[in-house]
């Protein structure tokens, strides 16, 4: 429809600024409406799911060209390169001592996959079992987290969505002293 198409009656204007107006309040009322915020949710060991908030995800890519790193904890997957950087690869199941499935966790398979972040200051990868897709939440809406996480581990969660998925606080996570590596000389 063009310009010309328009019909310029005085009542087809007012019937278009009536809809208008409802348009741009449907608009302003859907931004005001919570909607929660985005989270991937991913698989670790066998049957585990957790949440990682969209703020600190960077990219989805397949463990290519990840190399083991001797002298490590066992939660270091290793680093790759990745943007003309090295990048550490935690294994996030050994790091939240998840029990892995049948297969060996240091092992890739075709499911497995790195979802980089950035939070705390650092950009790691961080290796899951499955990505199982995207979902939105509510802080306000999330249960309490259930007990059982090795002592000082549980401000790693910030509580359970729709009673089944941990979602993680990465700041926390990846801003424990406990996980850091650094060489004294």
């Amino acid at each position: 429809m063009t310009t010309s198409e328009i019909p310029d009656s005085p009542h087809a204007r007012a019937v278009l600024h009536r809809r208008a107006v409802r348009l741009a309040s449907e608009t302003d009322h859907a931004r005001q409406t919570p909607r929660g915020d985005l989270f991937l949710a991913v698989r670790l060991g066998a049957r585990e799911h957790y949440g990682i908030p969209y703020r600190w995800l960077d990219e989805i890519v397949r463990p290519r060209g990840l190399t083991p790193v001797p002298g490590t904890p066992p939660f270091v997957a290793g680093v790759m390169p990745r943007r003309g950087k090295l990048l550490a690869v935690l294994d996030l199941a050994r790091l939240l001592r998840v029990e892995a499935a049948n297969e060996d966790a240091s092992v890739s398979n075709e499911e497995t996959r790195l979802v980089m972040v950035s939070a705390a200051g650092y950009s790691v990868g961080l290796r899951v079992a499955e990505v199982l897709g995207n979902d939105r939440y509510r802080a306000e809406s999330l249960g309490p987290a259930l007990p059982g996480a090795a002592a000082g581990e549980e401000h790693w969660i910030t509580g359970i969505h729709a009673g089944r998925l941990a979602m993680l606080d990465l700041e926390a996570l990846l801003g424990d002293p406990r996980i850091r590596i650094e060489e004294h000389t």
